[in-house]
């Protein structure tokens, strides 16, 4: 005779009988639904997410591997220009304007309120003789965003600028129709 089968304590355990007439697959169907409808939930959460700081600041590595080499922007050849060095006052201007740009459901140079990019990183302490931005709305990772630079020649040319020895990267997540917001600090301050 075979032995009776277990009863999950954590379900039935007071309805004996109900376990008996329903049998493990009355269980085992609605768990399987349930794994599929966290792992749908968890992709989704997934999708709507953005880099770590870590794989942020990776990225400097590739943005100087695209500067050491010439390149074209448009209708200019570019030479290659020195590699850039990650800043913590940088990275905190572009985090800050990228959470503004997700409030705003925008994607624009000019603050909700009005502010330049000088403002921005006066405020974030970065004490700048040359500064440059580079904005993106809309695309899912690190790879497309950057694509998207480099095929804008307005874009290629602030990476490839020889002048910019600082950057700061971010990307915050926002409610409106773009999702994530990716927002790119380039500067040189007063004193290098």
């Amino acid at each position: 005779m075979r032995s009776p089968m277990k009863r999950p304590h954590f379900f039935f355990s007071r309805a004996r009988s109900a376990w008996r007439l329903l049998g493990r697959w009355s269980l085992v169907l609605p768990m399987a639904g349930l794994g599929l409808a966290l792992a749908q939930a968890a992709e989704a959460g997934a999708a709507k997410s953005c880099p770590s700081e870590a794989e942020l600041r990776a990225e400097l590595a590739r943005l100087n591997a695209f500067r050491a080499l010439p390149q074209s922007c448009g209708a200019h050849r570019l030479p290659a220009a020195p590699a850039l060095r990650w800043d913590a006052r940088l990275e905190a201007s572009a985090l800050a304007f990228a959470s503004e740009l997700s409030h705003g459901d925008q994607i624009s140079h000019r603050g909700l309120k009005g502010s330049s990019l000088r403002q921005r990183f006066h405020q974030s302490g970065y004490v700048m003789r040359r500064a440059g931005e580079n904005l993106a709305a809309g695309q899912e990772s690190l790879d497309e965003v950057l694509a998207t630079w480099t095929l804008s020649a307005s874009h290629c040319e602030n990476l490839m600028q020889a002048e910019f020895i600082d950057a700061g990267l971010a990307c915050v997540v926002g409610p409106g129709r773009y999702d994530r917001y990716w927002v790119l600090h380039l500067g040189r301050p007063v004193e290098p």
